[in-house]
């Protein structure tokens, strides 16, 4: 940079003798204006001489404006084997890079700078060309370059270096390397090789711009690559990264806006510490550039400053631990020196802040005595931290005497007299400063008189007791029941003695809300009262059913109306009749034997005569059925019917018909009303009425019947002709027709729609072949009826009744329509013997080619056969495996009612469902075996797998 500032010098000769006038207005504009501002604060502003600050040094540079420095800038492009898109999961950084590169080099302004490109992998791929302000010359370079290699960084700058010897003399030298991987060449500390040439380039003077093309999930703050190139830029304001490739091009063209313009050059930046404080070791490492300490001085030396500001950050903390004050963090000495952009070497000083700096505020951690008498006296250990000489004691409001200095950690002093209760200790140090613990006066308090010392149970006896140490809410207990008190002062307290139970002498007890206390054993006696407890003596009838509700007499003596029976620990409903006796309901029992019976007093005190009163079970009569009205019904059940006996329980007997509990109600002791459920089938079965373990049988007292089918007719069915491949509608007659019912062609069940009892409309299925069938309706419930040979199937005949046109060429190619009725798909049209070409339209029309003919001819049509059906199809099977014997669905298309099943070359039996449906029965076999459908006009079907298990 000192040969950039002598040509600088030397330009500006020149640019004198030449410019004159104009140049010193500039030199008086970079005078005048200035170019660096910069400010200084420390956090904490007060802290204690064993405390740390922070301290930030913010610089901001103001660009002067409409002045552009011309910059020799050397582009510095990754092409190492990480650009590629196969380590990236597909991304193109390689591209990415040069597209990013070739928008940097359109933005330059080459009527001022020249630009050079670098491009390197490995130490032996390292490729450049010179300066340039041709921008095609520069793109087209960048265009060539290719991912592969390693990743020599260190080298690629001192090729810079070199290409940058001869830079212009009016020009900033400039470097902008982009990269995406680790330095790994030379193998030998590749990181430290960079930072070298790095530092090598500002020491020449030459500005750095770093780019880290980082991995889109990579933490900027901890990767290697970032890290580096940070160390390597000339201040942290000269690095960039992006994650991924995202703006990267936005990147280079900010990079683009920057060079030439520039507030300072050569810029040093000296701070130094005041005497009071000292630098944190190792707290001004993270800055770029890392400043050079020495003793309280920092300085940073940086080629330039932006229109950026720089953050330098630092801590310090006080020299002393015992000198305090309000010092300033930094000297006046501490000073920015720059020079501008005409070369002039400028100055800033550096503001310093002031720091209010303590001593430690002290800290109470224990007292040797967390309590003591409320007379004082007691010598206490105070420990902590930072108690100085002279430091004063106070127990609550009270100073302490005998207050001995021990060390900054301990103290000792004489607790005073105090009150009852909990207080702070206070050390005060002589800057006002303090710190507190808790101290406790208490001492078990005194009882000297309990006037009167005895009354009766029901207690509220006032109590006067004298004494001494009572505080304000003490507890008083007579035994264990609390008692009413009245705090008058320390040394004398009213109380009312509580209720209690049982007579005799009691401790009172005297508890204090800081837990000290006093037992005055057997201090009160509870005088013992008359006899008026209640007792029972006897109970008549003594004994009853479990089930309860029979009345009772319990007799006794001391009775009271209010007071409650309970029999076997339940209440039972008693009405008191005298003093002697209650007449009392019992309650129902838990189960058979003998109980308590007791009676509470009006206190709820139980008084007990064990065993007085036995549960007896209950039996229940042996039930008769005589008859069952209506004895039949249909086996679906839910039917109501009665079942007439004796001896019925309401809530307990219960009916069951086939081993079938039903749903019974009670009606009286000789009739149930019961619910039939469903029998599992037709016939009698028995009838059992149940009195908890007693029952009676009626042997097959009910009759299980099935519905009755009602008898089915068919006496029409129109019209009773109709084509062999179906689909005729026609209309069947007859009586008793169901919802539901089916209707068969022969063996073909075809597609129905119920209309009423009598009507039913069909459509008629494809027949096998012409002739007449059985028509056969079949209802849910069974019911059948056939009306033989009721429907024939024909042949149709087609009929020709015009030709549109009836003539044409000999040569053949003309359409012509042939029209009549009854016509098919298939149909061959021959025109004087010869076949045309047919397109079938519909039933009554046919489009002809005519062939080519030597004569006139005339047309015939001809119908082969009538029309062919189509083959058999199996879609499904369900299931796909089963044994021997068992049932299995076919399920397809174009089955007929006489198609055939084979498995593996075994016909099955077959039950026709419908043109899309088989049911058949496994034949014998084993393993996996082909399943076929054969119609019986020969049609086979496609084969299916099947295994046979």
């Amino acid at each position: 940079m000192r040969r950039i500032k002598q040509w600088l010098v030397v330009m500006l000769t020149f640019s004198m003798v030449f410019s004159g006038l104009m140049l010193r207005t500039s030199a008086a504009e970079a005078a005048v204006n200035d170019y660096v501002s910069v400010t200084k604060t420390v956090s904490p502003t007060t802290l204690t001489t064993e405390d740390t600050a922070d301290v930030t040094l913010n610089i901001t540079g103001t660009p002067p404006v409409n002045v552009v420095v011309p910059n020799d800038v050397v582009l510095i492009i990754d092409k190492s084997g990480s650009m590629a898109p196969g380590y990236n999961n597909g991304e193109d950084k390689m591209a990415n890079a040069k597209d990013a590169a070739k928008g940097f080099v359109d933005l330059m302004d080459m009527t001022k700078h020249r630009v050079a490109v670098v491009d390197f992998s490995s130490t032996n791929m390292i490729g450049s060309i010179p300066f340039t302000t041709d921008k095609d010359i520069a793109k087209n370079y960048i265009n060539g370059i290719q991912a592969n290699g390693g990743t020599a960084t260190g080298d690629a700058i001192q090729t810079a270096i070199n290409l940058l010897e001869d830079h212009r003399t009016e020009a900033q030298p400039v470097i902008v390397i982009m990269t995406d991987g680790d330095a790994n060449q030379p193998s030998n500390d590749p990181y430290g090789y960079a930072k070298q040439r790095a530092q090598n380039a500002k020491d020449a003077g030459i500005i750095t711009y770093t780019v880290a093309l980082l991995q889109s999930s990579e933490n900027p703050d901890t990767s290697g690559p970032n890290i580096l190139l940070k160390e390597m830029a000339t201040t942290a304001a000269h690095h960039h990264f992006v994650l991924g490739s995202t703006g990267l091009a936005e990147m280079y063209a900010a990079i683009v806006k920057e060079i030439g313009l520039a507030s300072a050059f050569d810029v040093a930046v000296t701070d130094i510490v005041d005497p009071n404080f000292e630098i944190v070791p190792g707290s001004a490492d993270n800055n770029i550039p890392k400043p050079t300490i020495t003793g309280n001085t920092l300085t940073w030396d940086f080629n330039e400053l932006k229109n950026s500001t720089l953050s330098f950050n630092y801590k310090i903390r006080p020299v002393s631990k015992t000198k305090t004050g309000t010092f300033p963090i930094s000297t006046a000495s501490s000073v920015i020196t720059y020079k501008d952009y005409a070369g002039a070497s400028r100055s800033k000083s550096i503001p310093s802040v002031n720091v209010n700096v303590k001593l430690p505020a002290p800290q109470v951690t224990s007292l040797d005595k967390s309590y003591g008498h409320p007379k004082g006296g007691e010598t206490v250990v105070i420990n902590g931290n930072h108690f100085v000489n002279g430091a004063t004691v106070q127990f609550g409001t009270m100073r302490a005497s005998n207050v001995v200095f021990v060390s900054d950690t301990q103290l000792t002093a004489t607790a005073p007299a105090g009150k009852q209760g909990i207080v702070s200790v206070t050390v005060t140090n002589l800057d006002s400063q303090q710190a507190s613990a808790s101290y406790q006066y208490k001492a078990d308090p005194i009882v000297a008189v309990i006037d009167p010392n005895n009354g009766p149970l029901d207690g509220g006896t006032l109590v006067y007791v004298t004494g001494n140490y009572f505080m304000s809410g003490i507890s008083v207990f007579f035994g264990d029941k609390p008692a009413s008190v009245i705090y008058m002062d320390s040394t004398y307290l009213k109380v009312t003695s509580p209720k209690v139970t049982t007579p005799g002498p009691v401790d009172l007890i005297f508890m204090n809300p800081d837990r000290t206390s006093a037992v005055v054993s057997g201090g009160y006696t509870y005088n013992e009262p008359p006899k008026t407890d209640p007792e029972i003596t006897s109970v008549i009838p003594n004994t009853g059913v479990i089930t309860g509700g029979n009345q009772v007499y319990v007799n006794g003596k001391n009775f009271k109306s209010g007071m409650t029976i309970f029999i076997g620990g339940k209440q039972a409903s008693a009405t008191y009749v005298s003093a002697s006796q209650f007449l009392v309901t019992i309650p129902a029992g838990d189960s058979v034997g003998t109980v308590d019976v007791a009676v509470a007093d009006l206190n709820n005190n139980l008084f007990t005569l064990t065993g007085a009163y036995t549960y007896t079970a209950v039996q229940y009569p042996i039930p008769t059925i005589t008859s069952i009205v209506p004895n039949t019904g249909l086996v679906a059940g839910g039917e109501t019917i009665y079942v007439n006996g004796t001896n019925f329980v309401n809530g307990i007997s219960q009916v069951m018909i086939g081993g079938k509990p039903a749903s019974t109600t009670y009606m009286s002791r000789t009739s149930l009303r019961v619910i039939v459920p469903a029998g599992d089938a037709p016939g009698k079965v028995d009838v059992k009425a149940i009195n908890d373990t007693n029952e009676a049988v009626l042997t097959q007292g009910y009759e299980y019947m099935l519905p009755a089918i009602k008898p089915v007719t068919v006496t029409t069915v129109s019209p009773n002709q109709g084509k062999v491949m179906g689909g005729d509608i026609v209309y069947i007659y007859g009586t008793n027709f169901m919802s539901g019912a089916t209707v068969a062609f022969g063996s073909n069940i075809a597609s129905s729609t119920y209309v009423n009892a009598t009507t039913i409309k069909t459509t008629v299925p494809a027949g096998a072949a012409a002739g007449k069938v059985d028509v056969t309706v079949t209802n849910p419930d069974g019911g059948t009826a056939t009306l033989p040979q009721g429907y024939q199937y024909t042949i149709v005949t087609p009929t020709i009744t015009s030709l549109s046109p009836n003539h044409g060429n000999k040569t053949g190619g003309d359409v012509i329509y042939v029209n009549g009725s009854n016509f098919a798909s298939g149909a061959n049209v021959t025109i004087n013997g010869v076949n045309a070409t047919v397109t079938f339209m519909n039933s009554t029309s046919l489009k002809a080619i005519v062939p080519s003919s030597p004569q006139s001819a005339s047309a015939t049509f001809t119908y082969d056969n009538g029309p062919v059906l189509p083959a058999p199809k199996i879609t499904s099977m369900s299931p796909t495996t089963s044994p021997v014997g068992s049932l299995v669905y076919v399920n397809g298309l174009n089955f007929a009612s006489t198609s055939k099943v084979y498995f593996g070359g075994v016909q099955a039996t077959t039950i026709y469902m419908n043109s899309k449906s088989l049911k058949v029965n496994v034949p014998s076999g084993s393993g996996v075996v082909n399943v076929t459908v054969v119609n019986a006009d020969g049609q086979t079907s496609n084969a299916v797998s099947f295994t046979i298990n």
